[in-house]
């Protein structure tokens, strides 16, 4: 007889933190594989397990070594491209401390928001009691009894299920009972018939079933009998029988309000107070396992779509007026599961219900529940209408309230970041006593570098002039400046960089750190990431009268302006070169540090034509070779509307100055690169063209006609092109007319040719008449064209038609 031997499969899950411990516990699935003598292999059915890691870390460990350790230690338990994943979760316990309060750590759970079920469950049985409800003995051998006493009246059946439910709850019994059939048709016969009778019976059945969805191998079990439907129509059912309840007691209070005096009124109105209590808390405990058992069975993607055609998120919104918080925690949990998908999103968001319920909920003093809550908001902030929603309820008041809690403050930070994503909401955050507590933040912040949420939140404000003159307020700029000088840290830059776009007293407070900002962009030209922002900051300061003239002199600014030109035009001469020889990426490997990046060649130009409003700077400019380098790289950077506008700006001050214009008029194309861009589909690009044409057409009376005979060349050429294809377009289809009308009549055939032909010549539009500054052409297209679509450029005209300037 031939032997078998195994082997062990284990499959990654997940890393979670212990909620009260210091031990990262690793999910996974075993799967059992026999292999015969004969190599044949058999699988056996996987089982979810975990894995507890006792990890000692403190507030100086280095979390990267521990994980290392760790994933070496249990290399099959945990694959090595999950060491970000790890690393998360060492930090979570290292941000913890040492001093860690042990009833902090039980509040502070996971993201599924509750401990273990039974539990809670025992915890919602015990409605306030000291002792846990003491489990009957129960045995496997005496199951057949319990199948008997599920026949019996209803005391009998709800011991029966209670001795079933203490047996389910122990794993390695779940097996032996499924496999009986007696018992799970008993059982599920009974849930049927009399789910209305009793509520402790209906939630110990529910909760034996709940014990099987914990493991992905019995769902399909579960599902054969109907459990999750059933789970949803008890659902239904008792919240009919909470708003019938409910309203009869209503009734009472209305009548014992009128009748004071009528003590026999106020006891019964005691009495049924406390019934209702009782009824709350029994049918809080059967929501919650039967939420509980759906949500298990929700992780196949079809069973949950069948849940939410059910209209199960009206049910868990409904559930959100409850108070007791392990049902709240649930429910959100199975909220924000579901709000990851855009139609169960538009639902949730419909109207104002469901931000004012988590309202609510947020104002509750539960760290696990407020953490879980975050989340869930989070998921819907993906949504601009809710976004809206949420500021127009308060939400900002409410985000502020929850930036003081320091357990929560990542969340309300990524939050807050979603909100101020639109322009429309930048702007009341200012009102909302949010920027000092954000100020605070970053500058306690211990470290080099702050948190990225922290710093995101701060750089969308800082595009808000309002939040500005918040900000800068009480020597704000001053220790964020001084913060920036000492950290280098990149986005407290780029915040600074938001910051000095503004007009007004902001930019003047810049000029008192004009000199460290210099320094520092001198010395961090080999760090792309720092000085792309330092130049940033110094370009946006167009302040008029400000001696740009002694700053260039005294840091050689032209020229380091020029060199960054130099590097963008030399680099895409090498990628050309390296393109026609089919070797651009040996070119791109060999560039070692050449390959500028285009963000600082783009500041490069803004800063030069910020400079250029100082009129001492365009001999300083002519002096080098910074103009041809910008008429050079316009052609190479055709397609980059930005930096050809910024280029076009440049020019427009240099053609102010005498010693600059001489450059651009004798040693460039200026005029035919102008006219060429003149009808761009960008209508910024075509304003300051026509600026500049209007500029050099003063020079001269010789430049007016020159341009003038360019313009009309180049529509001319543009309107023969169209002709022509008009013409091309009009002979196909005649061709096409007249081969499918063989054997007609030649009115009929001509009638028909020339009635699905395009325009003819003679029907064509004439050239229309435009002015642009002083100069007038004609154009035989509308100009509106110009804005969507960009023609094509024949060999007709075109730019080869342009003449040269003088």
């Amino acid at each position: 007889m031939a032997e078998e031997s195994t082997k062990r499969k284990i499959t990654y899950i997940s890393t979670d933190v212990h909620p009260t411990d210091s031990f990262i516990i690793v999910n996974y699935y075993l799967q059992v594989i026999s292999v015969s003598d004969a190599g044949k292999q058999t699988p056996q059915d996987k089982r979810a397990l975990q894995k507890a890691i006792k990890v000692k870390i403190s507030e100086s460990s280095d979390v990267t070594t521990i994980a290392r350790e760790i994933i070496e230690k249990y290399p099959k338990l945990i694959p090595a491209i999950k060491m970000r994943e790890l690393e998360s979760c060492l930090a979570v316990l290292q941000k913890r401390g040492s001093n860690f309060d042990l009833k902090q750590r039980a509040a502070e759970q996971t993201d599924s928001g509750f401990s273990t079920a039974n539990s809670i469950l025992e915890s919602l049985a015990r409605g306030g009691r000291s002792s846990p409800v003491k489990d009957e003995s129960a045995s496997l051998d005496m199951i057949e009894q319990y199948i008997e006493g599920l026949y019996e009246e209803m005391p009998d059946k709800i011991a029966s299920t209670r001795n079933i439910l203490t047996l389910a709850k122990n794993p390695q019994n779940l097996d032996v009972l499924m496999q009986n059939d007696s018992l799970i048709s008993a059982i599920s016969r009974v849930l049927r018939e009399d789910n209305k009778k009793s509520m402790e019976l209906v939630t110990n059945i529910i909760y034996i079933f709940f014990c099987f969805s914990n493991f992905p191998q019995y769902h399909p079990f579960i599902t054969a009998n109907k459990v999750g439907d059933m789970c949803l129509r008890i659902t239904d059912q008792e919240l009919n029988r909470y708003n019938i309840w409910s309203s009869d007691l209503q009734k009472l209070e209305t009548k014992a309000a009128q009748a004071p005096d009528n003590s026999t009124l106020a006891r019964d109105l005691d009495k049924e107070h406390r019934k209702f209590q009782a009824m709350i808390r029994k049918q809080d405990q059967l929501l919650f396992v039967c939420f509980h058992l759906l949500l298990n069975l929700a992780e196949d993607f079809s069973i949950e779509v069948k849940m939410v055609k059910r209209d199960i998120v009206r049910y868990l919104l409904t559930i959100l007026d409850r108070e007791t918080p392990e049902l709240l925690v649930l429910t959100i949990t199975f909220l924000k599961k579901l709000s990851v998908f855009k139609e169960n999103k538009d639902e949730l968001i419909r109207s104002d219900a469901v931000f004012n319920k988590m309202d609510k909920i947020l104002s509750i003093i539960n760290p696990a529940l407020q953490g879980l809550s975050l989340k869930f908001l989070l998921n819907l902030s993906h949504d601009k209408t809710f976004r809206s929603m949420t500021v127009r309820n308060g939400g900002l008041q409410r985000v502020s309230e929850l930036l003081q809690s320091k357990s929560h403050a990542i969340l309300t930070l990524q939050l807050l970041y979603q909100i101020t994503i639109d322009d429309e909401n930048r702007d009341l955050v200012a009102g909302a006593d949010i920027i000092p507590q954000i100020m605070k933040m970053i500058l306690e912040y211990r470290g080099e570098r702050v948190n990225t949420e922290l710093m995101a939140v701060a750089i969308n404000l800082a595009t808000s002039k309002r939040n500005v003159d918040v900000i800068v307020d009480d020597n704000g700029l001053k220790f964020l400046v001084k913060r920036a000088l000492k950290t280098r840290d990149i986005l407290i830059l780029k915040m600074l960089r938001n910051i000095s776009m503004h007009e007004g007293e902001t930019k003047f407070m810049f000029l008192d750190y004009i000199d460290e900002f210099m320094n520092m962009l001198l010395k961090s030209s080999n760090v792309p990431e720092v000085f792309v922002e330092v130049i940033g900051i110094i370009a946006n300061l167009t302040i008029p009268d400000f001696d740009f003239a002694k700053l260039a002199k005294t840091y050689s600014l032209v020229e380091l302006v020029q060199k960054k030109l130099a590097d963008a035009v030399e680099f895409a001469r090498r990628v050309a070169a390296a393109t026609l020889e089919r070797a651009r990426d040996d070119a791109d490997e060999s560039e070692d540090g050449l390959a500028p990046d285009d963000d600082i060649t783009l500041e490069a130009i803004i800063l030069l034509g910020t400079m250029a409003h100082d009129e001492n700077i365009a001999p300083m400019v002519s002096k080098t070779n910074a103009i041809p380098l910008l008429m050079e790289l316009m052609i190479i950077k055709e397609e980059d509307d930005e930096i050809v506008l910024q280029i076009i700006y440049c020019i427009y001050h240099f053609l102010l100055y005498d010693s600059t214009r001489q450059i651009l008029i004798s040693k460039t194309k200026v005029v035919s690169y102008l006219i060429d861009l003149l009808y761009d589909r960008n209508i910024q690009i075509r304003r300051m063209c026509d600026v500049c044409l209007d500029i050099i057409s003063e020079i001269n009376e010789d430049w007016i006609k020159k341009i003038k005979q360019q313009k009309f060349q180049w529509h001319n050429s543009e309107y023969l092109s169209v002709m022509a294809d008009l013409l091309e377009q009009q002979e196909a289809a005649m061709n096409t007319a007249a081969s499918t009308t063989q054997g007609k009549s030649k009115s009929t055939s001509r009638s028909g040719n020339y009635a699905t032909a395009g325009p003819s010549p003679a029907g064509a539009a004439p050239p229309r008449k435009i002015s642009i500054g002083n100069s007038t052409y004609y154009s035989g297209l509308d100009e509106s064209d110009s804005d969507d679509e960009e023609f094509d450029r024949h060999i007709i005209g075109g730019p080869r038609a342009i003449l040269d300037s003088p």
